[in-house]
């Protein structure tokens, strides 16, 4: 999640128009069966800030990527819009009566693209946003909620509070039992995850470089969130760079790569991996000569990042599994139908689930 910044002024200047035809904040409010109309909550959310909240809570506006898809997986049906539309490959694991619903979208980031007006028209119970906590968060939080009168939250949720931050969203949107279930599963995986890297020897892991962009020379340093999950599943992050910037695309050089000379490539789904064995500012990395390069899956999202989300946890898995076979012993076709029908609500088949890992798990060169 990138950071909201006041030096914005596109988002500024949004925030200043709608102070001008905007009433005082006012606080939305539902009734929850025995619960007199009008009766609310107090949540205390990441930032440490005070919400008051419905009793209730019907309808949810997402602040961007990573809170559409946290809530998709949690309430979907409580929705009432995106931060972006669904991709055409996205939609083969999304329900279709969701792939129509308003397109609000996004609070942050360089491009910030929200449309505060629709927002307000939509009227939301809540507007909640998810993931990385940065610097002055709970003052952005302040700002917009004070613009738009609608409540705002902030849950923090990276990799390793993921699981924290389904049952705290569980129980205060009503979905205790679901928020539940997910977060049983993100917690067994992250143990079973750390349990194996407690096995490894330093000498035995696997270094990998993890390449993004046209030519696979745009790295996640060591370090960077966007390259959480190597670490998590107890690789090594071969791209060891002076300073490591917030966007996890470091541009590097082809003759950096053959000085890190990394056991294996992992390359997005977006990057060079149909081109890369035949490309001769490759070759001479052994990894390529080798043939341990694979292509991150990816669907409805990426399993390793863009944007860094709950996919990330069966990133761990992929990723174990194919680095460290025996001590991730998993059916990873089964292991991708259980983790889509639990947090999609989507049967794969057994040749859908074997698709989504052909050039990796399966690859065969």
């Amino acid at each position: 999640m990138n950071s909201f910044s006041r030096k914005n002024k596109r988002l500024a200047a949004l925030l200043i128009a709608l102070a001008v035809f905007l009433p005082a904040p006012v606080l939305l409010s539902g009734c929850a069966e025995g619960a007199q109309p009008g009766e609310t909550q107090i949540f205390t959310d990441s930032a440490g800030r005070a919400v008051e909240l419905p009793r209730e809570i019907d309808k949810i506006a997402p602040s961007g990527a990573y809170a559409q898809i946290l809530l998709y997986t949690l309430c979907p049906d409580k929705l009432i819009g995106l931060s972006a539309p669904f991709s055409r490959n996205q939609k083969r694991y999304i329900d279709e009566k969701y792939w129509d619903l308003p397109v609000f979208g996004q609070f942050y980031g360089k491009n910030a693209t929200m449309n505060f007006e629709e927002i307000i028209k939509a009227a939301p119970d809540v507007i909640i946003d998810v993931g990385e906590e940065k610097d002055g968060i709970a003052a952005d939080m302040d700002g917009i909620q004070e613009q738009t009168g609608i409540p705002v939250l902030f849950v923090k949720a990276t990799l390793d509070t993921t699981a924290e931050a389904y049952d705290a969203l569980g129980e205060v949107l009503g979905v205790p039992e679901r928020g539940a279930a997910l977060s049983a599963y993100v917690r067994e995986t992250l143990a079973r995850a750390a349990a194996n890297r407690a096995r490894l020897a330093a000498e035995d892991r696997v270094s990998v470089l993890f390449g993004n962009g046209e030519y696979g020379l745009e790295v996640a340093g060591a370090g960077s969130v966007h390259a959480e999950t190597l670490e998590v599943a107890g690789a090594v992050n071969a791209a060891v760079l002076d300073k490591v910037s917030g966007s996890g695309r470091d541009a590097v050089s082809i003759e950096q790569v053959l000085l890190w000379d990394p056991d294996a490539v992992i390359l997005a789904p977006d990057s060079c991996y149909g081109d890369i064995f035949d490309d001769p500012l490759w070759a001479g990395v052994g990894a390529v000569q080798r043939g341990a390069v694979y292509e991150i899956p990816s669907g409805p999202y990426s399993w390793l990042d863009r944007p860094p989300s709950v996919q990330r946890t069966l990133g761990v898995l992929w990723l174990g599994n194919l680095l460290y076979p025996k001590l991730y012993d998993i059916d990873m076709t089964e292991e991708t139908r259980r983790f889509y029908a639990l947090f999609w609500n989507c049967a794969l088949t057994e040749e859908e689930a074997r698709a989504l890992l052909e050039n990796s798990t399966f690859r065969r060169r």
